[in-house]
């Protein structure tokens, strides 16, 4: 099995959604927590100036959607076939445009006219991945529940992960989109994602 090391700072942020994925898959890596303060001192001495990077046998993945998507193909999280696959993608796609309008409000401009066209990207843009994410969940012809396909895949782990945080600025936001929230009942109350969850260190955000 490779050696992985998996770079991030000592938060969730970007890079909780790796960490779920070798949690899913059972799979032992490196959980290398930076601390933002030794950042300045630690930037120029990364592979692209920035976080997160993985390392698989001393080779470098940087990119936080690209590493995600290549482990998700090496632990069979990616979908069944190829149409999964692309669906599986397209949700991933349409989160992480949500997840980058969240972080613009917390680490933009925190002036009030600022922070008041940050929150109506970010309002609109949780619209349109419910919206987007609902139609191609709805589009899955299995019963079992999940996002794409008959079993787990990266996209119930990046939605109930992505709308974590959502969630708690926007308690109300997934109430007229009945499927996702089946789909983060699902991964919540899955026995590995319980455990990860319980055993988790705990961070701000």
């Amino acid at each position: 099995m490779p050696k992985y090391v998996f770079h991030y700072f000592d938060i969730r942020g970007r890079g909780e959604p790796g960490r779920m994925l070798f949690a899913m898959a059972g799979v032992p890596f490196k959980d290398d927590r930076i601390p933002q303060a030794n950042w300045p001192q630690v930037k120029d001495k990364t592979p692209s100036g920035s976080l997160p990077y993985l390392e698989i046998d001393g080779t470098i993945l940087t990119q936080s959607l690209v590493i995600f998507r290549h482990l998700a193909r090496c632990f069979g999280l990616d979908g069944e076939n190829l149409l999964d696959k692309s669906k599986v993608e397209e949700i991933t796609e349409y989160l992480a445009e949500m997840k980058e309008a969240a972080f613009a409000c917390f680490l933009g401009p925190q002036d009030e006219e600022s922070q008041k066209s940050l929150k109506e990207k970010l309002v609109n843009s949780v619209n349109k991945t419910c919206v987007q994410i609902d139609r191609i969940i709805s589009s899955n012809k299995s019963a079992e529940g999940w996002a794409v396909g008959k079993k787990v895949t990266f996209a119930d782990i990046f939605i109930f992960e992505a709308f974590t945080v959502i969630l708690a600025a926007q308690p109300n936001v997934l109430d007229k989109f009945p499927k996702i929230q089946n789909v983060c009942r699902k991964m919540e109350s899955h026995s590995v994602m319980k455990k990860y969850l319980s055993q988790r260190k705990q961070t701000p955000y």
